[in-house]
């Protein structure tokens, strides 16, 4: 019978949700229900993001060794690899013209963990770096306004919980899209994920002790929480610039802003399990001494 996967890194496309899961891509509805498989790699899989107009889907894949960036249909097809960096990377998402990929890589940078954003086109090419300095996060806004994210913890908040250290993953903000940006919250934890949808900008943070999603105005003001998440944290948000997609523990949840509604989807999913099966593996592989009993036994 299928069951419920781990799912993970989710992005939403008006009625549609894609995720990791079983480290491949799965399409399932807004309303949750049987998940369709996408994809059946080799490698990982991981930070799938929709096309602007819902054609396409970048993400992160491992297919020939270190971690790429890959654009397929957004239906299912062929993968088509774009970079050839060989350094850790992450989509962040597109450009709100459609015509560029964004994603986050130290490539070329004096440290593994400098991240910069690149803008690559889906056609191919030369990467172009984007003038924001250090940056793993973007999200633009409805009048050309951009936030980035910035620091080593604002990649993957739920690794280091609670922590308030140096490194702690912070937001600067440029609302009106003329290059200034300012820091954009004092929290005392980790910020990250930020998603502008309409006039406010959505983020996950832990400074109340447990990863939720919280919001507050492109200058800042006006800090609210939206989520009550009291034992998994809410982890890898996104947005199509409309409603939020996350995942808790093993769950995936829709969270809608204008009505505030939260909903945890129920997934099921078609799989062999194949991690689950009995392996039979040579004695040989595992022995490493031995020693008889006295008697023979």
């Amino acid at each position: 019978m299928p069951s419920q996967g781990y799912v993970r890194f989710p992005n939403i496309f008006q009625d549609r949700i894609v995720f990791v899961s079983e480290d491949d891509l799965w399409l399932v509805s807004e309303e949750g229900g049987r998940a369709e498989r996408l994809t059946a790699s080799v490698g990982q899989v991981s930070y799938p993001r929709f096309s602007p107009d819902g054609q396409w889907l970048a993400f992160v894949g491992h297919e020939e060794g270190p971690s790429e960036v890959y654009l397929m249909p957004a239906l299912g097809g062929q993968a088509k690899r774009l970079t050839f960096e060989g350094s850790d990377c992450r989509v962040l998402g597109w450009t709100p013209s459609g015509e560029e990929i964004l994603y986050s890589t130290s490539a070329g940078q004096f440290h593994r963990r400098f991240n910069v954003i690149y803008a690559i086109r889906p056609s191919g090419g030369e990467p172009q770096e984007l003038p924001y300095g250090m940056a793993n996060a973007i999200s633009f806004g409805p009048r050309g306004g951009v936030v980035i994210g910035r620091n080593i913890n604002s990649r993957e908040y739920s690794h280091w919980k609670r922590y308030r250290g140096g490194t702690v993953g912070h937001l600067w903000c440029d609302p009106s899209g003329n290059g200034i940006f300012k820091r954009l919250l004092d929290l005392t934890g980790n910020v990250s994920n930020a998603c502008w949808v309409g006039d406010r900008i959505y983020f996950l943070s832990d400074h109340d002790g447990v990863g939720n999603i919280y919001s507050c105005t492109p200058l800042g003001k006006n800090v609210r929480q939206h989520t009550h998440h009291e034992d998994f944290y809410a982890r890898h948000l996104s947005t199509d610039g409309q409603r939020l997609v996350y995942h808790a523990g093993a769950d995936l949840y829709l969270y809608d802003p204008p009505t505030e509604e939260n909903r945890r989807l129920e997934v099921t999913m078609p799989s062999f399990r194949t991690q689950l099966n009995r392996k039979f593996v040579s004695a040989s592989t595992f022995l490493d001494t031995y020693a008889l009993h006295p008697q023979g036994y």
